[in-house]
């Protein structure tokens, strides 16, 4: 079951086209804690994927409230909810912002976190990690990943669904892909004096396939391992 707060109803038509069946939805802002347990109540749940979040770091500095009340709000409601009907195996979608500003490179898993994130979006995800990891030393027979992305990029080989922005886009690769079909006509590089060979910023991306498939995988692995 796939619960959102801003149902696509183009994109859900176009997931199930893909997969050749109907994905149950139910539309619920997960911050509404007397809806969200009304979903709840209509049946048994497995596992939870848990990527309802405000999402932009540039606009999280502008709205430090918005995002500090939705994402941890919803998160803690998805908590309740799965103590409450006993749903114990939690893929949380955190991010690479929760490493901060880190003294080495390349990142990788052990990295210290918390220590120097520049902003709230960052911030949130660094606190709900530390959340989660009370919620499992408090409940030992919960099953809990934490997974951390860069940048999520791309869309799935048939071209049905995938990164289409309305407005103006909050990240790098909708203005490449605006650029490459002459939506845009140049690509504008901001910054010249960062720590690389020529000066400009360089990022780490991550196909969205991939990042589906990691999902899966994780929880997959956890009802079968009891991984924690």
């Amino acid at each position: 079951m796939i619960i959102d707060g801003k149902g696509n109803a183009v994109s859900l038509l176009r997931v199930a086209e893909l997969v050749g069946k109907t994905i149950p939805f139910e539309e619920c802002d997960v911050c509404d804690l007397e809806k969200l347990d009304g979903v709840f109540a209509k049946g048994h749940f497995d596992g939870l994927i848990h990527l309802a979040a405000l999402k932009a770091v540039g606009e999280s500095v502008a709205m430090p409230y918005e995002y500090y009340s939705n994402n941890l709000i919803a998160s803690l409601n998805l908590i309740k909810m799965c103590q409450k009907y006993d749903v114990k195996n939690f893929i949380f979608s955190s991010s690479a912002t929760v490493y901060g500003s880190p003294k080495e490179l390349p990142i990788t898993e052990n990295a210290p976190t918390g220590q120097g994130i520049t902003n709230p979006y960052g911030q949130t995800k660094y606190m709900m990690e530390q959340i989660l990891i009370d919620v499992g030393k408090a409940h030992p027979d919960w099953n809990i990943v934490l997974l951390r992305y860069f940048n999520p990029v791309g869309a799935h080989p048939s071209g049905r669904i995938g990164e289409d922005p309305r407005g103006i886009p909050n990240n790098l690769m909708p203005f490449v892909s605006q650029v490459a079909i002459g939506k845009l006509p140049v690509l504008k590089i901001f910054g010249d004096k960062w720590d690389t060979p020529d000066g400009t910023g360089v990022r780490d991306f991550i196909h969205i396939v991939d990042l589906a498939r990691g999902h899966v995988k994780a929880l997959d692995r956890i009802k079968k391992l009891g991984l924690c």
